[in-house]
C-alpha cells in the first residue's frame, strides 16, 4: 500500500457484515504489534484488508492533534461526495465535535488505540446515520508515530452528501503502551543474612 491514491476494494458491501469488517481491521492492526508498540506503517498490506478497504483510511499526523488524509476508501469519500485525499480528518465532523476529535487524535499520537461512537442527525434528504470510528497508531522506521490507520463502520444510508458527524460518546479503548522500566528492588527486613 502506498501513501497516494485511494482504497477502493470490493464494491459489494453487506451492512450486516460491517462489524466483522471493523473487527477484522482492528485485529489485523493488533496482530502487527510487537511488545505492545504500534505496528510499523510499512507493515500494513492492502491485500490483508481486502473487502474492508472501502471503509479504511490512512492519515498523516501533521501535528499531534491534526491528521491529514493520505488514502481514503470510497465509502468514506461518499460521505462528503468528493475525493478526500489531502483534507484534514476533521472535515468529517461538525465544528462543535472537532475539539473532541483533536483530543482523540492526540491520544492516538501518544500510542493509544481510540474508538469513537459517531452520529449524523437526520435532515431533509439525509437520513440519520451512526458510525464507529477506530484510530490506530502507526510508527515510521525511526519508531515515531507519524500515521494513523482508521476504519469507519457506518450504519444507515448516506443520503445526500456532505454528511458530518458529532461524537455520540468517545471511548479510549486502549491506553498507550508504557515504556519498559527496570524493576525497582527494595530491601525486605527480616530476611536471611
Amino acid at each position: 500500500m502506498t501513501d497516494t491514491g485511494k482504497f477502493t476494494g470490493s464494491t459489494a458491501f453487506d451492512s450486516h457484515a460491517t462489524p466483522t469488517l471493523f473487527a477484522r481491521v482492528c485485529a489485523y492492526w493488533s496482530s502487527l504489534r510487537e511488545n505492545g508498540t504500534p505496528p510499523r506503517r510499512a507493515a500494513i498490506e492492502a491485500q490483508a484488508l481486502a473487502d474492508a478497504l472501502p471503509h479504511v483510511f490512512l492519515a498523516e499526523l501533521v501535528t499531534p492533534r491534526v491528521a491529514r488524509l493520505r488514502i481514503c476508501g470510497h465509502r468514506i469519500e461518499a460521505l462528503m461526495g468528493m475525493e478526500m485525499r489531502g483534507m484534514p480528518l476533521s472535515v468529517l465532523f461538525v465544528g462543535s465535535a472537532r475539539d473532541a476529535l483533536a483530543e482523540a487524535v492526540e491520544q492516538t499520537a501518544k500510542g493509544a488505540r481510540v474508538i469513537l461512537s459517531l452520529e449524523a442527525e437526520a435532515e431533509s434528504g439525509m437520513p440519520q446515520i451512526s458510525a464507529t470510528l477506530a484510530l490506530l497508531p502507526l510508527v515510521d522506521e525511526a519508531g515515531r508515530i507519524t500515521r494513523l490507520l482508521g476504519v469507519l463502520d457506518q450504519r444507515g444510508e448516506t443520503g445526500r452528501a456532505p454528511r458530518r458527524f458529532t461524537l455520540a460518546r468517545p471511548v479510549l479503548d486502549e491506553p498507550p503502551a508504557a515504556p519498559a522500566r527496570r524493576p525497582v528492588l527494595r530491601v525486605i527486613p527480616g530476611g536471611r543474612r
